[in-house]
């Protein structure tokens, strides 16, 4: 009997070869958009799971709350780790990171070899206890103790030193200082957002931590609970101890601060905290690209529901006469669904070798490094057997009840006429265009949400300036005469330092002003600029002047202030002139000119208050300079000379700030790009099966086509009304898909600070659309049919 319904599905498939190739092709895209989709969700989804105990680390994080602002940042002071090892039982392990890769490099130095790294860690000694990693060599116990220690991961070693098992014991030199390796460790086995290669010993950059005080903060903190149900239990008491400690204070600062406590693996979901490693991804847009998976395979499904029941009328016959001889309604429900689980199983077979074909062009749009084994990857493979299964019922169950609940009596009577058919497949090709409408409508406002970020004037000249990085004391002392020649080359304009970066400015400080109230403090974002801040960045300026006047080595301390921050010290941009400001007690100073704001982070966040300040230091990590872009490559090979001359023992590595600004979009620019593409496979997909439905109902009506045209009708009457009911149908489709693009698109917004509204012309442009894709969809057949020659239709009549 089993190879009996091979047979006869077999024979069906052949007997209607277009209709089978439509079904096929439309499944086999699917099953492929679907395997690459769920393959970068779940690797997405897999950062920090391969930790032994992840699921009892915890990262601890910090709000401040001062007067009108509450700040989540990522990063808390190093007391948090030590009240929690010394008064909160829960705790069974805690470390802290300094994470130095955030705008520096290191200059890493092996005999003849030369690397520049950036993804360097300082942490204490229990970083390894906390995060398990196998050690190749040295244990977690003690790699960690000693100043000067390293630890290198398994790349990292086998970079040096050729063979990774070398590495331990020796001496490699970094900007400028040795440090011996007590440790190489395997690499991740999995996704992190702890990417180092290589771990130093805290204790080689600040000597010993001073645990102490609630301030500074400036480390990345983690704990190890003794139980995952802890956590709440935890967080409390941290918080009651703060407030014990100096609630007092920060109530007479006008200030709070509380920590909040989240499982590591979450800390790639959360693009709520500031001062926080880049990578990141919503939960949200996570689910968006589930939900494309899932239309994709809807869409497939309805296609194959459809032609099935529209074809009702061909298998009529064949279901009446196998009932004759004896069929039982379950046989024949089996036979069907046999079919559907052959096209299924077939359509897998397709999709898995186009997800492999498509996977190289997939990991290039979106940075990933995916690929398909079946061998050692069996959760792929139950995955595959659920499609198989799921799209066999959800494909196969209406067809299965709808074909052998035919009456042979009726059928081969030929009084048998199929009831609700019709229906049910106009409210599947409702379905169909309704989800195309809110998936068209999502990719336009993402289109131009993203251009709005990119092409917005943020407040100062991206496109004119660049810089280099000064990473070690070497280029940070030839600074002065990096800056005098630099200004010498034709087409550079002016030059300035900072230490910071100005597309992502992290350190935060209470400022302190003469006036303001004792219980009032607010939060600044601040960094370091010299005379020529300013210019070089071409910010406009309100009030006052810059620094020109002024010296790194002047006595006092003189600010530039944003009008975001000069607002909220509840002044105008003249009146700040001339006030006694700081933006901590130790560096007070006078303000002497106010810019207009500017984004100096995503604009997924508020433009925050924002000072810069001048004054006696001369800690400068980075050497900006605005040239005219059209000399830029003479520029840049007169500036590549005077760096060789001046800081030898370093690469020259020009980088430009607007592309530093368009990173910060990296991953929302690669979401988008996935979007738009599954959403095209979607609609192409619809559009498959909405051409092979239209071809089969133009056949279906080939004779009353030939009796109007012999009665008069013209062609585009005739065209006109094979197409009315599609253009229908399309717009119950967009009555229904707007409102609901409306709903997700506004949630998708409010991730962004700064939005483009949802206008009007959005949903009518994805409505247009949708119109113009499924009438050039239709019009084929619709034309085709209505020019066919009626002597050909009515010749049996």
């Amino acid at each position: 009997m089993f190879r009996n319904y091979i047979n006869i599905a077999i024979r069906s498939l052949k007997r209607q070869k277009a209709y089978s190739l439509i079904n096929i092709s439309g499944l086999s895209v699917g099953i492929m958009a679907c395997i690459i989709i769920l393959l970068y969700v779940r690797n997405e989804s897999s950062y920090e799971k391969f930790y032994p105990d992840a699921d009892k680390i915890y990262r601890v994080t910090s709000i401040f709350e001062t007067s009108g602002q509450t700040e989540h940042i990522a990063i808390a002071p190093s007391k948090a780790t030590q009240v929690a090892l010394e008064h909160i039982p829960e705790t069974e392990l805690a470390t802290f990171v300094f994470d130095w890769s955030v705008g520096r490099e290191f200059l890493v130095r092996y005999e003849d070899k030369i690397f520049t790294e950036t993804n360097v860690f300082y942490a204490d000694s229990s970083f390894f206890k906390v995060f398990q990693y196998r050690f190749l060599d040295g244990n977690a116990n003690n790699a960690l103790l000693k100043k000067q220690s390293i630890v290198l991961t398994e790349s990292t070693a086998q970079k040096y030193f050729d063979n990774a098992a070398d590495a331990y014991g020796k001496t490699i030199n970094a900007n400028g200082s040795d440090f011996v390796v007590t440790g190489v460790v395997a690499n991740p086995a999995g996704n992190t957002a702890l990417n180092f290669d290589m771990v130093i010993s805290l204790n080689s950059i600040f000597g010993q931590i001073d645990n102490s005080r609630w301030f500074p903060m400036n480390y990345f903190s983690y704990v190890k609970l003794n139980d995952k149900s802890a956590a709440e239990s935890f967080k409390n008491k941290l918080n009651q101890y703060i407030e014990d400690d100096i609630g007092d204070e920060m109530t007479a600062g006008g200030f709070k601060m509380s920590f909040e406590i989240a499982p590591i693996t979450q800390m790639h979901f959360d693009t709520s905290i500031g001062s926080d490693y880049p990578e990141k991804i919503s939960k949200e847009l996570l689910y968006s690209l589930v939900a494309i998976a899932a239309f994709i395979l809807l869409i497939a499904c309805i296609n194959y529901i459809n032609l099935s029941t529209a074809k009702s009328e061909k298998r009529a016959k064949e279901v009446g006469i196998r009932k004759v001889m004896g069929a039982y309604r379950r046989q024949l429900i089996l036979q069907f669904y046999g079919e559907t689980f052959m096209i299924t199983l077939l359509s897998v077979i397709i999709g898995v070798v186009l997800a492999e074909i498509s996977m190289p062009f997939f990991n290039q749009m979106a940075g990933t490094q995916l690929s398909i084994n079946l061998q050692s990857d069996p959760s792929l493979m139950l995955i595959l057997f659920g499609f198989v299964l799921v799209i066999s019922f959800i494909a196969g169950s209406y067809p299965a009840s709808f074909l052998s609940s035919f009456q042979p009596v009726k059928v081969l009577k030929g009084t048998f006429n199929v009831k609700g058919g019709n229906v049910f497949r106009r409210i599947l090709v409702t379905l169909q265009f309704t989800v195309s409408v809110f998936l068209i409508t999502g990719t336009l406002v993402i289109f131009y949400q993203l251009r709005y970020v990119q092409n917005t004037d943020i407040g100062y000249d991206q496109d004119q300036v660049v810089y280099l990085k000064l990473p070690d004391r070497a280029a940070r002392n030839a600074y002065n005469s990096l800056k005098t020649q630099f200004e010498t080359i034709t087409g550079v304009e002016e030059v300035t330092g900072s230490n910071n970066e100005i597309s992502n400015v992290l350190s935060g400080w209470g400022a302190v002003m003469d006036g303001l109230p004792k219980n009032v403090s607010i939060s600044f974002r601040g960094m370091y600029g010299d005379q020529d801040f300013l210019e070089t960045f071409g910010f406009e300026l309100l009030a006052g002047e810059g620094f020109k006047n002024k010296s790194d080595w002047d006595s006092s301390f003189y600010y530039l202030v944003n009008k975001t921050g000069i607002e909220k010290l509840g002044l105008t941009p003249e009146e700040a002139i001339g006030k006694h400001f700081g933006i901590e007690e130790s560096m007070m100073g006078t303000i002497t000119g106010v810019v207009d704001d500017f984004h100096f982070t995503s604009f997924h966040n508020d433009i925050e208050p924002w000072a810069v300040y001048t004054g006696p230091q001369d800690y400068k990590q980075l050497l900006y300079a605005k040239v005219n872009m059209s000399r830029i490559e003479s520029v840049k090979a007169e500036m590549a000379k005077v760096w060789t001359s001046l800081v030898p023992n370093r690469p020259f590595e020009l980088r430009y700030v607007d592309e530093a600004v368009k990173e910060l979009y990296e991953k929302d620019k690669q979401l988008s790009q996935i979007i738009l593409t599954f959403t095209v496979l979607a609609i192409a997909i619809g559009c498959l099966g909405l051409f092979g439905l239209a071809s089969y109902l133009a056949e279906k009506r080939t004779k009353e086509i030939g009796i109007r045209k012999v009665l008069g009708a013209d062609v585009s009457k005739i065209v006109m009304m094979l197409s009315k009911e599609y253009v229908r149908i399309i717009l119950i489709s967009n009555l229904i898909g707007w409102p609901i693009a409306y709903i997700a698109m506004s949630r998708w917004l409010e991730g962004f600070a700064y939005s483009i509204n949802l206008s009007w012309y959005y949903f009518l442009i994805a409505g247009l659309v949708t119109v113009m894709v499924a009438m050039l969809t239709v019009s084929y057949q619709s034309v085709k049919a209505a020019f066919s020659n009626p002597v050909d239709s009515l010749r049996n009549e």
